[in-house]
Formats: C-alpha cells, sequence, structure tokens
C-alpha cells in the first residue's frame, strides 16, 4: 500500500488484535513493549526509505528487529494500536482517560481545513503517534517543506513522540532529506503542554485534546470545568493566530463551558464549528481497547472548531446526523449546513440548520416562555414531557409510564392547553436540538422554550387528545418499558403552522441521514400542504391503533 494513501479509512480491530498481540507476547514489562513497538516502527519506516534509515534511527533510539507488524495499516490504525497498547497495560489507570483516536477520513477532513490559513508554522501540542499532522501535512503544497521547517510535535509520551516524528518524516520528507528528520525532531518536545513553560513558538494549532476530568486550575479562566480539553483549548487560544480541534461539542451550550466561549469569543473574530451526533453514525469510529464498560464503541458527540485569521464571522452547524453509508458524503457537504452563529437565552451557541435563522430570531423575542406558564404545585392540569428525546419531543395530557419524565403542572387549563400547542410542535425539538442535543432533554431548555403569542385552537387540542390514544409507543430500554407518543407528521405540521405562523420545512431536523444534501433539498421551499378535508388543519388519515 501506498503509504500517502490518505483515503483509506477502514477500522480493523482484528488487525490491531494482531499487532498487540505480537507486540505483547508472554507479558513482557511496559520498558520491553515499548522498546518492541519502536523495533516495529523502524522496521516500517526503514523498510520505506532507506534512504533516511540512519535519522529514523537515531530518532528512535532503536534499530529495525522483527517482522513488520505495522505493514499495510493506516496511520489512524497504527495510532489505535498503540493507545490500545497503553489502554492493556494500564487498564485501571485509563478507564477515565478520555483518549480517543481521530479516524483517518475525520483527520483528513480537519487537515482540509487548513486551506483556509495563511502559510504558517503549525503545532501540534498532544500530537499522539502523529495521525491529525499526518494528514495536515498531507494536504500541504510541499510536504518535505512543511516538515522540515513548519511543523512542531509535543506529546508527554517519549515513545509516542519518536513514533510521530518518524512515522510523518517517512512518509512526507523529499529523497535523502536526513536533516528534514532531525529538524522536525529538534523542534519537538516531551513535555505537558499545560505546563508552565513557555510554548514552542508557532502559529496555528491543530489538536485533538484529552477527554477527561482534572483538578480545578486557579490559573486559567477555564479551570472551574475541571476537564482537560477545555485547558487545552484556552491555552490553544491564548497562544495561536489560529486552530482547529476537534472536542465533545458539549463545550458549545453547557453552562460551565461558558468561560471557553467567552475566551474563544474574545480572541478570535469568527469561525466555523461543525457539530456532529453521535447517532446513526458517530465521528470517533474504533474500539475502546482496555474498557471495563460493557459498550466497546465510542460514542462520543464531538464538534470541529476552526478558527483561521480569515474568518471575520461565527457560523455553526445543526447537529450533524448521517448513516455510515453516507459518510463519504457528509465529509464533503457538511460545509453548506454552516448557519450565521446565534446565541441563546442562557449563553449557549446554538446549532441550527440553514434557513432558521429567522424562526429562531422571532422565537427569541417571544414574550413568554414555558416557565411562565409552570406552578411548583400540584393541579388538575398537567403533562408529562419524556425527558430522553432523540428524534421527537412531545407533552401528553395522559400520565406516561417511563423512568425519565417531567411532570408539569400549570395554573388552569388554558395554560396547560397553550403549553400543549407548543411542547406538541416542532418548536422544541428545534429548541433542543439547538441548545443541547444531547442525551437528556435539560430543565434549562424546557423551561426556557418560547411560547409565541396565539390563539388556543380547541380541534388541536381535540386531535392531540385522539392521537394519545392511537399513538402510544412503547421502548425497551435497561430492561424497562418506556412509553412516549410519537403524533403523526401532519398533525405535527398543522401544530407548526399554528404556532410558528406559516409553512416551515422542518426536513433537516428530524432527518436521521442529512446526506446527500440534496435529498432533502434543504434550500428549497417546501411544497404546499393539502389542506384538503381537515379538522383544525390536520388532514384526517389512518392510524395505526395501538394494541
Amino acid at each position: 500500500m501506498d503509504a500517502r494513501d490518505a483515503r483509506r479509512v477502514s477500522f480493523s480491530a482484528s488487525k490491531v488484535s494482531q499487532v498487540i498481540r505480537a507486540l505483547i507476547g508472554d507479558h513482557p514489562s511496559e520498558r520491553d513493549v515499548r522498546r518492541r513497538w519502536l523495533e516495529a516502527v523502524a522496521v516500517r519506516t526503514t523498510a520505506s526509505r532507506p534512504d533516511l534509515s540512519e535519522s529514523i534511527r537515531e530518532i528512535l533510539g532503536v534499530g529495525p528487529v522483527g517482522e513488520d507488524y505495522l505493514k499495510g495499516l493506516t496511520i489512524g490504525e497504527v495510532g489505535v494500536c498503540y493507545e490500545a497498547l497503553l489502554a492493556l497495560m494500564h487498564r485501571d489507570d485509563r478507564r477515565s482517560s478520555g483518549q480517543f483516536f481521530t479516524p483517518d477520513d475525520a483527520a483528513q477532513f480537519m487537515a482540509k481545513q487548513s486551506l483556509d490559513f495563511d502559510e504558517g508554522h503549525w503545532l501540534d501540542p498532544c500530537c499522539g503517534v502523529g495521525n491529525l499532522s499526518w494528514h495536515l501535512t498531507s494536504v500541504q503544497v510541499d510536504p518535505g517543506a512543511f516538515v522540515r521547517d513548519r511543523l512542531t510535535l509535543v506529546d508527554l509520551d517519549d515513545a509516542a513522540l519518536r513514533t510521530a516524528i518518524v512515522l510523518i518524516g517517512s512518509d512526507w520528507a523529499d529523497a535523502g532529506d536526513q536533516d528534514a528528520l532531525r529538524s522536525l525532531s529538534a523542534r519537538s518536545q516531551q513535555r505537558d503542554f499545560l505546563s508552565s513553560a513557555r510554548v514552542p513558538a508557532h502559529d496555528y494549532v491543530i489538536v485533538n485534546p484529552p477527554y477527561a476530568r482534572a483538578k480545578e486550575r486557579s490559573d486559567l479562566e477555564t479551570g472551574r470545568t475541571r476537564d482537560l480539553f477545555a485547558y487545552f483549548l484556552e491555552r490553544v487560544a491564548l497562544t495561536s493566530r489560529g486552530f482547529i480541534a476537534v472536542t465533545p461539542a458539549s463545550y458549545l451550550a453547557a453552562s460551565k463551558f461558558q468561560p471557553l466561549r467567552d475566551v474563544i469569543d474574545r480572541i478570535y473574530g469568527g469561525g466555523h464549528v461543525f457539530a456532529f451526533d453521535n447517532v446513526p453514525d458517530t465521528l470517533f469510529r474504533g474500539y475502546k481497547f482496555g474498557s471495563k464498560n460493557t459498550s466497546k464503541t465510542n460514542f462520543v458527540r464531538a464538534a470541529v472548531t476552526v478558527c483561521a485569521p480569515a474568518h471575520t464571522s461565527w457560523k455553526i452547524t445543526p447537529i450533524i446526523r448521517w448513516q455510515a453509508a453516507e459518510r463519504e458524503a457528509m465529509f464533503s457537504e457538511c460545509h453548506l449546513l454552516l448557519a450565521p452563529r446565534r446565541i441563546g437565552p442562557h449563553g449557549e451557541w446554538a446549532k441550527l440548520g440553514p434557513g432558521m435563522e429567522a424562526v429562531w430570531d422571532s422565537l427569541q423575542r417571544a414574550e413568554t416562555v414555558v416557565a411562565d406558564l409552570v406552578v411548583n404545585r400540584e393541579t388538575p392540569w398537567a403533562l408529562d414531557v419524556g425527558l430522553t428525546p432523540r428524534y421527537y419531543i412531545s407533552a401528553t395530557y395522559r400520565r406516561l409510564d417511563r423512568a425519565s419524565k417531567a411532570t408539569l403542572f400549570f395554573a388552569d387549563e388554558e395554560a396547560r392547553d397553550r403549553a400543549a400547542l407548543v411542547l406538541n410542535s416542532s418548536l422544541p425539538y428545534l429548541w433542543w436540538r439547538a441548545l443541547d442535543g444531547g442525551v437528556t432533554l435539560p430543565r434549562r431548555v424546557l423551561m426556557s422554550t418560547p411560547v409565541p403569542d396565539f390563539a388556543i385552537n380547541r380541534c388541536l387540542i381535540a386531535a392531540l387528545r385522539d392521537s394519545e390514544a392511537r399513538n402510544l409507543v412503547v421502548k425497551l430500554n435497561a430492561g424497562r418499558e418506556n412509553q412516549n407518543v410519537k403524533h403523526p407528521e401532519d398533525l405535527v405540521r398543522a401544530l407548526d403552522r399554528w404556532v410558528l405562523r406559516g409553512e416551515h420545512d422542518t426536513r433537516l431536523l428530524y432527518a436521521s441521514n442529512m446526506f446527500p444534501l440534496a435529498r432533502i433539498s434543504f434550500l428549497s421551499a417546501i411544497s404546499p400542504i393539502d389542506k384538503g378535508a381537515s379538522v383544525g388543519g390536520v388532514r384526517k388519515q389512518r392510524v395505526r391503533q395501538t394494541a
């Protein structure tokens, strides 16, 4: 396989397992495993670049020994092998380490964002075995010169750092350019990026920081978040002219990350943020080797944040959903989903789809929110709201038998019915996806949901009650049956017309697979809905009855 082929993005757990078994053998010491690893790296790189074998040996501190266990693996798969070795040698220590390797296609997507940056010096402050920087090098006009003069690597792990230098250098240095590897090695540092030592000179940063809890730090604005990735991003922002980072998407909305949002906003004049869901597919493909969790797959909801000097305004995507078969189309087209950033009521960076800005601005002007209708005592007027939404949100007059729900009480029938019309429309789902979109519906989001000014439509109220009887759904979760109500699309659209005033194309909002975008054609106007024979704007239809 051509070592420079960045296109193959498949992940093979069996290949990784074969490498691990070969390197661990009969349970040698950690020191022996690291030596064997470096010897395997030497075998791979000296075989492909005999012209650089002298500098490869110098940097690795070992020569090639044994078989070429890493032959045919992409840089991403090599990274998984190394992380898996560490995980299996330190099962207890790494349960909460939060280190997720960047898949090749995701790393390549991030690297291509660098094309929006002017020429400059790049730093990878926690490079691991070099996956991000390998792909960053691959998109440069002159990769050989980039390795020799304009890239610096940092990592706390000496073996990983040596590996990164040699893998990047051997794949991209010009023929016979031993000094390219030596220069890259001389600039790079084994260190903690968060230490008080001066950061190596650079212009830009590309980074996948560790996702792990940390001790509170009084020297950082983000110190009370107690999250390593927030500490990394703050230091990156304070020392760089621009950056490309993949982090948990939680920083866009969670209240505790407001200081991080403030730091980034204060320092940069704009940027692009791509927010990725974790269903049906997830950005971090792969496997959590060494994890004691029964779920071995990485399910982090991730965000790629790009701040380039050329960016003069902020744009952000909705939470992007795609099926595995459309992964390539997703990376190719997701930039079309960028829309001007809006700020939520609690400082959140709202994740909206293109064309929804006017709707959002109108909702922000609403004088009433759900919290204004709710009372803090039990009354005869109540609604149940499921708190684990995925593809819809509803509020029911009937009591739901489910583990996670909120029962909202109201002072009178009119307040309850007004809330019912709002909470069964697309509005709360739009609000939740924009301001959170995680596993649960937080109370801050539910209570801040706007309530536009409209008259109570008794025909729609009757349709909601009828739909509850017909569309009860039950799902098994953690051994428990959980009830909810999923209203038919026609009823939701009728509610949208009443609550949101007019026609709105919500296909992108509800799509479980947004790609290719031509399928949804989110820029086109929605076709007029045949109002036909209707009750309160709801088309009569046959609905499957619940047993």
